[in-house]
């Protein structure tokens, strides 16, 4: 039985960004990417927001279309890290495996970003909102 297509995309896209050397080197290695982060995060540090997920047509199998969000949280004193981060996720998330437990992932792509300042003041919260759309191949 494979994963939830929901689930698929997202230990594609965390087992993928673990791999890149240019997310590394602003993440660590491992690179720090939650799923849930801990009480007291070293920064800066990435972590899974948003998924929602909708149906569509398909030949064979229905589609899955997903949109979800990374979220880059930085106390660098400025916006500049948080950038950074951003345009490194951007310029790796394109390429995602394209099989994951069970699911054909097709063309992950930003849809958009934002950044905005944490009510705390010091920490600074970019947003990268993607879509893709899966298929089973099961």
């Amino acid at each position: 039985m494979s994963d939830s297509p929901e689930l698929s995309l997202q230990q594609a896209v965390f087992a993928h960004l673990q791999q890149d050397t240019n997310v590394q080197n602003l993440l660590g290695q491992p690179v720090r990417l939650y799923d849930d982060p801990p009480p007291s995060p070293e920064f800066p540090f990435v972590s899974f927001g948003r998924h929602q997920s909708r149906e569509l047509d398909g030949d064979v199998s229905p589609l899955i279309e997903h949109t979800f969000s990374l979220h880059v949280w930085s106390r660098y004193g400025g916006k500049a890290e948080g950038f950074r981060v951003l345009e490194a996720l951007k310029a790796s998330i394109g390429t995602v495996p394209q099989i994951s437990n069970g699911h054909l992932i097709i063309g992950v792509r930003p849809i958009f970003s934002d950044v905005l300042r944490a009510r705390d003041g010091r920490v600074f919260q970019v947003i990268l909102r993607l879509r893709a759309l899966s298929q089973s191949t099961l």
